[in-house]
């Protein structure tokens, strides 16, 4: 269980009330987004839940900036207001590519973003647990404001490396003996391989026809399925969404820490790396569910399916543009014989 957890045992949390035509409002509105979509065009709503949350956020803080790892205390940082996400957008279309847009920033529609994609070949490195930015150095180039620093110093400023495994495989190697190395994300923990992980779930469960939910990972942004014995009931669901959106879900852990009362009832693979593909059930399943890149799970830009791969296999997985540039296939199953 993570340090955060942790520090959360045992904390009940409650948001203040907001008025009754608010709340009525609230009370119809199923996931976050559709709470932020709803405050979006309604004022009032979205600055009475700024109020309600008030005293949770500070209970939050309060807790998470007690918690040490390696002596050193967790920090709260205030999230980025509208007007500086608008200030973001502004310099990017004005310094960068000015095609890039708020409500387009998926993978798919970012890659059509030909400047913005030369920037982050020349001035970004882009990891699993970071996205860094760096001045490229170059005099000419017209993004970035001149070094300030003599070349000496500028010159051994480098990313930030990876976490890399030490000569004993349970530790990792210190950051200064790792800085300024060309390092690999073989040993970060999300691409560590699971296969020997004992399942949660009891036998049977891990099938298409017990897929009640998705769940998204906060790392590689990929749909995971949610699993259980039985259909959930109306609080079981709510309880479901609440945990969602309170706990932190990377692929190979459990959705709920383990005093939590779904924990024997909900499940989801826990043999998940954030490399591996979509689950092949997401496909199969009796709920609702978008079509999404077997690789990636893109829901955009999917690759248009040819009569001859469908006359020659039972089952062909979606396959997005990007993932078909980096060389990837239409996954497929079931050979049919002529």
């Amino acid at each position: 269980m993570s340090i955060i957890n942790l520090g959360l045992q045992n904390v009940a949390l409650k948001r203040s009330d907001m008025s009754l035509d608010s709340e009525i409002i609230f009370k119809s509105l199923g996931t976050i987004e559709d709470i932020r979509n709803a405050s979006s065009f309604n004022q009032t709503l979205s600055e009475e839940l700024k109020m309600a949350i008030k005293n949770t956020q500070k209970t939050l803080e309060t807790r998470t900036e007690r918690l040490k790892l390696k002596n050193q205390k967790f920090k709260c940082i205030e999230p980025a207001a509208l007007e500086e996400i608008n200030g973001l957008f502004e310099i990017l279309g004005e310094k960068i590519d000015n095609t890039v847009t708020q409500n387009g920033t998926s993978q798919n529609k970012l890659r059509t973003c030909v400047d913005l994609q030369k920037f982050i070949k020349s001035h970004c490195l882009i990891q699993e647990y970071s996205f860094q930015i760096k001045k490229c150095g170059e005099s000419d180039c017209l993004i970035c404001d001149p070094v300030r620093l003599t070349h000496e110093i500028f010159n051994q400023l480098h990313y930030i490396p990876d976490p890399q495994i030490s000569s004993n495989p349970d530790h990792y190697q210190d950051f200064d003996s790792l800085y300024g190395q060309n390092t690999t994300e073989k040993d970060i923990p999300s691409k560590k391989n699971h296969h020997e992980c004992k399942e949660l779930a009891p036998s049977g469960i891990l099938v298409a026809a017990r897929v009640r939910d998705f769940v998204f990972c906060i790392s590689c942004s990929k749909l995971r399925c949610l699993f259980s014995q039985y259909v959930l009931d109306d609080s079981d669901y709510e309880a479901l969404q609440t945990a969602m959106e309170t706990f932190a879900y990377t692929c190979g852990s459990p959705i709920v820490p383990e005093n939590h009362f779904l924990y024997d009832k909900v499940f989801v693979r826990m043999n998940l790396t954030c490399n591996l593909p979509i689950e092949q059930v997401y496909y199969s399943c009796k709920i609702e569910h978008s079509q999404i890149c077997y690789y990636c799970g893109e829901e955009d830009n999917l690759v248009e399916l040819l009569q001859e791969i469908l006359s020659q296999f039972q089952t062909v997985y979606p396959l997005c543009e990007v993932c078909q540039e980096r060389g990837k296939n239409f996954f497929t199953k079931g050979k049919i014989q002529m």
